[in-house]
């Protein structure tokens, strides 16, 4: 029996709104460089192509369809902030000049780029283990353990002490450049 909220019809769709995601983004970043501007047809046809190209990847359709979610859940979320703010008297030039001009741009800017990486990357994996599989190597279980999963083995994964290490020598690493690319209070003479 059909209902209101039967949605199956809707499912045979789901590589429309990647294909027009895909052609959206890279129409609108070639039209912005300076090549691109008096070349429009030019700028339409490599997206129109690209977003082809993703259509024949079932991978890239998946991902793109379960990250468009989290990155609405993000803007939401970043929209109820500035609400937020707002409701506390804060004025919306306030807000404007803290997210473009003042010495927090940088680390907002930052914090946005690494949770877009989280969703992407988080969505990848997701799509992959579910495609592929992801099982722990533990063995088969025994009496009182119980079946090793795919979470359970993305988890030792992520635990495991070569990735902790890893992400430890990047996190030094990223530390470590943005000391030395910052200018020090001293070198910059009074006048």
């Amino acid at each position: 029996m059909a209902t209101p909220l039967d949605i199956g019809l809707i499912a045979k769709f789901d590589i429309l709104f990647p294909f027009l995601l895909i052609m959206v983004l890279v129409y609108a970043f070639l039209s912005r460089m300076e090549w691109f501007k008096e070349k429009q047809a030019v700028a339409f046809l490599i997206a129109f192509l690209l977003a082809i190209m993703t259509l024949m990847s079932p991978i890239a359709i998946r991902t793109i369809n379960m990250m468009a979610p989290w990155f609405i859940l993000l803007m939401i979320f970043g929209i109820f902030l500035l609400i937020a703010y707002q409701a506390l008297g804060v004025s919306q030039e306030t807000i404007t000049d803290v997210i473009t001009k003042s010495h927090y741009s940088k680390t907002i800017v930052w914090w946005v780029i690494v949770v877009a990486l989280i969703i992407g990357i988080g969505s990848l994996a997701t799509v992959i283990s579910q495609r592929e599989g992801f099982v722990s190597k533990l063995g088969e279980p025994t009496d009182d353990t119980v079946a090793p999963t795919e979470e359970t083995g993305f988890w030792q994964t992520v635990v495991h002490p070569k990735v902790l290490g890893v992400a430890l020598i990047f996190l030094i690493a990223m530390f470590t450049i943005t000391k030395l690319a910052g200018i020090a209070p001293e070198s910059i003479s009074p006048k």
